[in-house]
């Protein structure tokens, strides 16, 4: 089942905050971040010019994809639906609002390298995350 890709829309606050965090945990990196935390910063970062795209499968909200500029600020699926392609769906929605090419910053995992690297973008510099300490790594796309 395809999922159906729409701008976000401010009664999703719930849903995208939820998914932001539940699927971060699900990489199994620490992070003192907290739900609260999430929806202090969403609409701080909206205001910065975030542009949010959200994935429903059927009526629930599978997973969502930030971007600013050239950039790919977030993109995260819910666990529940992590693996059913939704991730494609919103990489793929990206490249043809940015055809000119785009970066993003990822943890340094394997699930999450192995997806940008299949779906042909191309890895650059590891570095460590300034806040929270964890290896990451950027990809560029074009």
């Amino acid at each position: 089942m395809i999922a159906i890709i729409r701008p976000y829309r401010d009664p999703d606050l719930d849903a995208v905050t939820a998914i932001w965090l539940d699927s971060w945990r699900s990489t199994g990196i620490s992070s003192p971040v907290t739900l609260e935390d999430l929806r202090e910063r969403w609409p701080n970062e909206l205001a910065k010019g975030w542009v949010v795209n959200v994935a429903l499968r059927g009526p629930d909200m599978a997973g969502f994809i930030a971007t600013h500029g050239n950039c790919i600020e977030q993109l995260f699926i819910a666990p529940a639906f992590q693996g059913q392609r939704i991730g494609k769906q919103l990489l793929d929605h990206a490249k043809l609002q940015m055809p000119a090419g785009f970066h993003l910053t990822t943890a340094r995992n394997g699930r999450a390298g192995k997806f940008y690297q299949r779906e042909g973008l191309t890895p650059g510099v590891e570095t460590i995350h300034p806040r929270y300490g964890h290896r990451v790594i950027e990809y560029r796309w074009r």
